[in-house]
């Protein structure tokens, strides 16, 4: 008997003892975005759902959510070798790295704008489409065009943003937000932080609504948003990174791609341009030439 009582003890011991190992020697992390809908402080969103089932599949570790500052300057460490991305843009610089296939592809950006604003911009109502051009001129009365610091602005609209920034009078921030673009729209919605417009992506606008029913703004789409960036996870580009790149790529083919896609749409507001727009977007991925905006071009992140 005492033998037998002996070996649970051990047993149970080394089990746990392993366990421990298991999770204690993990090499990573899994960074998803403090952005509803991709992650918030509620542990829900489509970055979690990704993290399941990344974990489901055997890579357990910790989940981590940072704010885009934070997810951008360690992407670009080629030192860190602490985690791994559910969800990332492909970054120029970051061959330390290795990316998965895509797994959904990006709406580019639209504007939250006040009511004054929105008369303006769309003629009374007469069009939802409007340029950036239009917004950063519109920063010259005093108001703010409020954006989100070290997130990537693609293509011609980042470039525009770029040379706003240094036309004289114009209003042009950058900043880090607890919920990002949503407590910027907050603020924009208050009335009284000088703030007209933020630039945010279109399910943002959404997630904004649900928790603000009775706002003032009004969503605008940007006439320059023509292009879009896939999300893909990333890792170190080490032996246990390869892996678990190569793993999740299986997952990916197994009908995660598409589970995440739905969730990407089912957050989109129900206009039929941006649902057609996202629809198209997804299609590069059957067609195997999902383009990353960011590498090999002159794009840059406009970040301050």
């Amino acid at each position: 008997m005492f033998r037998q009582i002996a070996w649970c003890f051990l047993s149970a011991f080394l089990l746990l003892s392993v366990s421990a190992k298991s999770y204690s020697d993990a090499s990573y992390s899994w960074y998803t975005f403090n952005i509803p809908p991709f992650g918030s402080e509620s542990g829900t969103g489509i970055g979690y759902v990704l993290a399941a089932a990344y974990i489901d599949a055997g890579f357990e570790s910790s989940i981590v959510m940072v704010n885009v500052e934070r997810w951008y300057r360690e992407m670009l460490d080629s030192n860190n070798t602490l985690f791994c991305a559910t969800g990332s843009w492909k970054l120029p610089n970051t061959d330390h790295r290795v990316y998965s296939n895509s797994i959904i592809n990006t709406v580019d950006y639209g504007v939250a704008v006040r009511p004054e604003l929105y008369k303006i911009l769309s003629e009374n109502g007469k069009t939802r489409v409007t340029s950036i051009i239009d917004v950063i001129k519109a920063t010259q009365s005093g108001k703010e065009l409020l954006m989100l610091a070290g997130r990537p602005i693609f293509a011609e609209m980042g470039e525009l943003i770029a040379q706003g920034k240094l036309e004289r009078g114009t209003h042009i921030t950058a900043m880090t937000a607890s919920e990002g673009p949503v407590s910027m729209m907050k603020m924009a919605d208050a009335g009284n932080r000088g703030v007209e417009s933020v630039l945010m992506f279109p399910e943002e606008f959404v997630v904004f609504e649900k928790t603000h029913p009775h706002h003032s703004l009004e969503y605008l789409t940007l006439s320059e948003g023509v292009s879009f960036a896939p999300i893909r996870a990333s890792c170190p580009n080490t032996v246990e990174g390869r892996k678990i790149i190569a793993a999740i790529n299986t997952l990916l083919d197994d009908g995660l791609r598409e589970k995440a896609f739905k969730l990407f749409v089912d957050a989109l507001p129900n206009i039929t341009e941006i649902q057609q727009q996202a629809q198209l977007n997804q299609q590069c991925i059957d067609q195997s030439d999902c383009i990353d905006p960011l590498v090999g071009t002159s794009n840059r992140l406009p970040i301050d």
